[in-house]
């Protein structure tokens, strides 16, 4: 058996992601988007025909490990010869790779024309998984608290208070306001999967529902942090209320806290609550 020696991969190129960024690919919903193109530029020793090879290796969601084979043994086109080699690897494809997990590109081809049949092993691009954190809550007929998580908070105690009901055609959470213990936190939720120094935003879809007296007057925190200031709501329009925080623990509880103490008028409707990281 011969001893094994070592072969200088410095003549070669390493595949390259225009997606990632610093290494790190953040992943995109399948929504249209293509996906992303793994490009190797032109190489010595390229010659039509030539076998070509793309493997991605990972691991998924669940910790089991995965590879899929992009290219196998294709040859080279007279495009590709011409301009670089590139293939796609679609965003479905990539949904279900581990946050934080690493995703390893290999690429090889087989310089047949320069007197070797194995393939060359080019230097490997491995990309850190970024997967982007997304809570997103919505109602649905009769459906009571806790809605996704979203516990009542000590301002909405009254059982009458918050009430799933129907506008137009979607479903949205009302608050009727029956007693004057309507200022404090009225919704509230334990996050226990942030991750430490990522900024996310954290926001809802609101809108007043009646006229008299009171005007509503919200206001978003994460923790001890403030994400928003209070925001009045005179208006009968769905209007947003957003900010960002930035998690300084994978643990966090937000809440949405009313300014107004009234239990005439200062009535809302809540259609969506979101938290995502940005």
């Amino acid at each position: 058996m011969s001893n094994p020696y070592p072969i200088s991969l410095r003549c070669v190129p390493a595949p390259f992601v225009e997606q990632a960024s610093e290494n790190v690919l953040t992943l995109n919903k399948p929504d249209g988007s293509t996906g992303i193109t793994v490009e190797v530029s032109r190489w010595p020793f390229m010659a039509l025909r030539q076998p070509t090879t793309l493997h991605a290796c990972g691991q998924t969601s669940d910790g089991s490990p995965i590879m899929l084979r992009v290219a196998d043994a294709e040859p080279l086109t007279q495009q590709e010869f011409e301009e670089g080699w590139r293939r796609t690897i679609a965003w479905d494809d990539l949904q279900d790779l581990k946050h934080n997990s690493q995703l390893v590109l290999v690429f090889q081809a087989a310089l047949n024309d320069a007197g070797c049949d194995c393939p060359l092993l080019f230097p490997p691009l491995s990309l850190k998984v970024r997967v982007p954190f997304e809570d997103l809550t919505t109602f649905s007929e009769a459906e009571e608290a806790p809605w996704n998580g979203w516990k009542k908070g000590p301002a909405a105690l009254d059982p009458r208070d918050l009430l799933v009901t129907k506008y137009g055609d979607i479903y949205v959470l009302d608050n009727h306001t029956y007693t004057n213990a309507s200022a404090g936190i009225i919704l509230e939720k334990n996050f226990v999967n942030l991750e430490a120094g990522t900024r996310y935003e954290f926001g809802l879809e609101v809108r007043r529902t009646n006229t008299s007296s009171s005007v509503p007057s919200l206001s978003l925190a994460a923790g001890t942090q403030h994400v928003t200031e209070a925001k009045g709501f005179p208006a009968m329009t769905w209007e947003s209320l957003e900010g960002t925080f930035t998690a300084d623990s994978s643990q966090c509880t937000l809440a949405i806290i009313s300014h107004t103490a009234s239990g005439s008028g200062n009535d809302y409707a809540i259609s969506k609550i979101w938290v995502k990281s940005v």
